[in-house]
C-alpha cells in the first residue's frame, strides 16, 4: 500500500477543481441525492459570503482517487461538485440567452465540457455515475436550445437534478434582478466559484488510501450514510480484490432497484444482518459489521452474501417480483398484506424463511405471519423493537437449521404471539384510527362472515368503490344529540362502529342520524354492514355488541394455527 507521503492535500477553489480535471463518479457511488434544502443552502451561503466580501467560503473536503490512467474518481464530494456545475451551467445559460456567445463558450469550456477533437462529441468535465450521467450531460451541460434538454426524468435522482437546475436558474435571475450591471455581477459569481468557494482537495494514488481518508473524514463529523461507510470499509478491506466487491455491491443495488434510495439499502443490510446475527439497531449496524468483518476474505464473503440475498429482499418489497412465481396467488397476497400492515419488523424472519424453507412451508409460514401481524397490532404489548428481536432470533434458528418447518416456527413463537383469548379480548375493545387498517380488518372479517376465506373474494379495496363508514359519525349532527360528546369521541373509532359500504351510499349518508342511515345500510351487499340495520337504535351498547361478534370472527380470520 502506498505511504501517506503519496497523498496530497491542498486548498482548492471548486471551480478550479472542475476546470483543472476530468473527473468521474464511479458506478458504485450514490446517484445525485441533494434535496431542495441542500441546494438552496449552498446558493444562499455563497451569496452571503460574496455580499459580505469574504475572501473565501469553505464547503468541506473532496476525496479523489487516481488509481488508473483514466479519469480520477470522486470518492467523496460528488454532490457538491455536481451542484456547483449546475449553478455554473445556469450562469452560462443566461449569457447564451443574451446572445453573448463568447462568454457562453468561455464558461462552458473552462468548467463544464470539452469537445472531443476527433468525434466532436461533448465530453463532460464531471462525469456522474452510470444512472445519472446521460441525463446530466443532456439536460444540464448541453446548450439551452438543444433538443436534448427535452429528456424526461426517469429516476428520482434525475428529478433532483432537474429541481437543482430549476433552483439555479431562479437564483441567477435573482442575481440579475438585483443589479443594473448583471454581466459584471455574474462574472463576479463565476470568479468566486473559481477561486473563492474552497474545498480541501485530497488526492490519493489508490482506492485503499481513499477509503481510509474517507472514513477518517467521517470520524471528524461528516454526515455520511451507513451504506457509504460500509461500502468504503468493504472496498478498503478487499485490497487487490476490490473489483470483485465493487461488482457485487453494484449488483446488490441493481437487484434492489435502489439507485435513488439509500434507505432501502440500509434497511436491507440491517435486516439481513439481524436475520443472521440477532437484532441490530441502525445506529449500531456499521460498528457491529466492522467488528466482525476484519479481513479481505471476510469482505468478499459479506459482499457475496449481500448480492445473493438482495433479490429476495426486493421480492419482499414488490409482490410482482418474479421470485413469487412458484408460490401461487394466495402466498403473494399474504406478502402484500404484510406490506399493507407495514410490518417491516418481520423482514429478518422473512429472509430466513424464503432462503431456507421449501415452497410449501413458505406458504404456511406467510399465512401464519399475517395472523401474527394482526394479533400484534390489535393486542399490543410488544413494542416494535421487541417484536423484531423475536423475529430475528427465530430467523437465526432457521439459518442454523434448528427450525425447518412452519410448524416448528409456530411452536417457537407460541410464547410471544397473543393467545385466542387475549386476541379476542383485545379485539372486543379495539379502536382503529388508521383507515387503511380499518378497511383491511373489515374486508377480512366480511370474508370470514361469508365463509369464503379465499383472498380473491375479499371486497373491493378500491376506496372509490368501497368506502369506510363511521355509523356514529366523527362530527355528529343534532340527530345524535342523545350521545354526549365524550362518549361519541370514545366510540366513533371503535371497530364495532365501522363498516364497509358502497361509496355512493356513504356520500348520501354523511352525518345523518341512524334512522336515515339504517335503510341505506340494510341495502348493502356486505353482510356485516347490512346486519347493522337489525339494531333498533345505535349507541355504545350496540357498538359493543357488534364488536363482540367481530372479535369472535377475528379469532377465526387470523388463527394462530396451521
Amino acid at each position: 500500500m502506498p505511504s501517506l507521503d503519496e497523498i496530497s492535500i491542498n486548498l482548492e477553489g471548486i471551480g478550479h477543481a472542475l476546470s483543472d480535471n476530468m473527473l468521474a463518479v464511479p458506478i458504485y457511488q450514490r446517484s445525485y441525492a441533494w434535496e431542495e434544502i441542500h441546494v438552496l443552502e449552498l446558493f444562499q451561503d455563497i451569496a452571503t459570503a460574496i455580499s459580505e466580501q469574504e475572501k473565501e467560503y469553505f464547503i468541506g473536503s473532496i476525496v479523489i482517487s487516481q488509481h488508473s490512467s483514466d479519469r480520477p474518481e470522486v470518492v467523496d464530494g460528488q454532490q457538491r461538485l455536481a451542484t456547483a456545475s449546475i449553478l455554473i451551467a445556469a450562469v452560462r445559460d443566461w449569457f447564451h440567452k443574451q446572445g453573448d456567445t463568447n462568454r457562453t463558450d468561455d464558461i462552458d469550456r473552462e468548467f463544464l465540457s470539452v469537445r472531443d477533437l476527433r468525434t466532436q462529441e461533448r465530453v463532460a468535465r464531471l462525469r456522474l455515475n452510470e444512472g445519472d450521467h446521460d441525463y446530466f450531460l443532456r439536460t444540464i451541460l448541453s446548450p439551452p436550445d438543444s433538443p436534448d434538454r427535452a429528456l424526461d426524468a426517469q429516476r428520482e435522482s434525475h428529478r433532483k437534478i432537474a429541481k437543482a437546475a430549476e433552483l439555479a436558474q431562479k437564483h441567477v435571475r435573482t442575481i440579475v434582478e438585483m443589479t443594473n450591471r448583471p454581466v459584471d455581477r455574474l462574472i463576479d459569481w463565476i470568479e468566486y466559484l473559481r477561486s473563492g468557494v474552497r474545498v480541501i482537495w485530497v488526492k490519493v494514488p489508490d482506492h485503499a488510501n481513499a477509503f481510509t481518508i474517507f472514513e477518517t473524514l467521517n470520524d471528524r463529523g461528516l454526515d455520511l450514510a451507513i451504506s457509504d461507510l460500509l461500502k468504503n470499509y468493504l472496498f478498503h478491506l478487499a485490497d487487490d480484490r476490490i473489483t470483485e466487491v465493487q461488482q457485487r455491491w453494484v449488483s446488490m443495488f441493481s437487484a434492489l432497484d435502489a439507485a435513488d434510495n439509500e434507505k432501502i439499502v440500509v434497511d436491507y443490510i440491517r435486516h439481513l444482518w439481524s436475520s443472521k446475527n440477532g437484532l441490530t439497531r441502525e445506529k449500531d449496524l456499521y460498528d457491529k459489521i466492522r467488528r466482525k468483518i476484519t479481513s479481505k476474505q471476510g469482505a468478499i464473503d459479506f459482499a457475496s452474501e449481500l448480492e445473493a440475498n438482495s433479490k429476495l429482499y426486493a421480492s419482499l418489497l414488490n409482490t410482482d417480483h418474479e421470485s413469487w412465481s412458484d408460490y401461487g396467488a394466495t402466498t403473494r397476497f399474504h406478502m402484500a398484506t404484510i406490506n399493507l400492515l407495514r410490518m417491516v419488523q418481520v423482514r429478518p424472519l422473512l429472509l430466513g424463511i424464503l432462503s431456507k424453507f421449501p415452497v410449501n412451508e413458505v406458504r404456511k409460514a406467510l399465512k401464519l405471519m399475517v395472523s401474527w401481524s394482526v394479533r400484534f397490532l390489535i393486542y399490543g404489548g410488544v413494542g416494535g423493537g421487541t417484536l423484531e428481536k423475536h423475529y430475528s432470533a427465530r430467523a437465526m434458528q432457521i439459518w442454523d437449521g434448528s427450525i425447518t418447518t412452519a410448524k416448528a416456527l409456530l411452536d417457537a413463537m407460541r410464547h410471544v404471539v397473543p393467545t385466542d383469548n387475549q386476541f379476542e379480548g383485545a379485539f372486543s375493545n379495539a379502536s382503529v384510527s388508521k383507515n387503511y387498517l380499518a378497511r383491511y380488518y373489515l374486508r377480512a372479517l366480511e370474508n370470514q362472515e361469508r365463509g369464503a376465506p379465499s383472498p380473491e373474494l375479499i371486497p373491493n379495496p378500491n376506496e372509490e368503490v368501497v368506502s369506510l363508514e363511521h355509523v356514529l359519525p366523527e362530527n355528529p349532527s343534532p340527530a345524535w344529540a342523545h350521545i354526549n360528546e365524550e362518549t361519541s369521541k370514545a366510540y366513533h373509532k371503535r371497530i364495532g362502529n365501522l363498516s364497509l359500504i358502497q361509496a355512493s351510499i356513504n356520500m348520501e349518508a354523511g352525518n345523518d342520524g341512524f334512522d336515515i342511515k339504517k335503510p341505506l345500510l340494510s341495502n348493502s351487499e356486505f353482510k356485516l354492514t347490512s346486519a347493522i340495520a337489525d339494531y333498533a337504535q345505535w349507541g355504545p351498547n350496540e357498538i359493543e355488541s357488534r364488536q363482540n361478534h367481530l372479535a369472535k370472527l377475528a379469532v377465526k380470520a387470523w388463527p394462530n394455527s396451521l
